[in-house]
């Protein structure tokens, strides 16, 4: 369970059962500090699939020596306002092939990522592109 909290001026404190805290920004972009509640949906979607790309290439013995991962999206200019386009970018180093990478990601965005996957089910329409930089290729 998570608990919210109204701490004015349209900033919200989100609490966990075991105490963890997240500020949450629901100001315009000028105003805003803190992440907002669509901003954390694409945080989570890259987190989400960067934990699980990490997890792969480990179980393939894979020496991931780095991951980045970049997201951005695009918002429908009706209500509601669903992310209708979303990027991702994985940067990779590492002793690695393009193909374990690939499919590393495949998987992740195809079967185990819940995050990604709902914005996908919701319609958005996720590309993603992969850069490696290896010893390896």
């Amino acid at each position: 369970m998570f608990t919210i909290r109204y701490l004015g001026d349209y900033v919200f404190l989100a609490e966990s059962e075991d105490g963890r805290l997240l500020i949450i920004d629901g100001r315009g972009k000028d105003e805003k500090k803190y992440f907002s509640p669509m901003e954390l949906l694409l945080v989570a979607a890259a987190t989400c699939s960067a934990i699980d790309v990490v997890s792969i290439l480990s179980k393939m013995r894979k020496d991931l020596g780095s991951l980045k991962v970049e997201i951005e999206g695009e918002r429908r200019k009706e209500y509601p306002r669903i992310y209708d386009k979303v990027r991702v970018k994985y940067i990779v180093k590492g002793d690695l092939d393009r193909k374990s990478v690939e499919k590393a990601v495949k998987l992740s965005l195809d079967k185990y990522c819940s995050a990604s996957i709902t914005l996908m089910k919701a319609g958005a329409d996720l590309t993603y592109e992969i850069i490696v930089n290896n010893n390896g290729e």
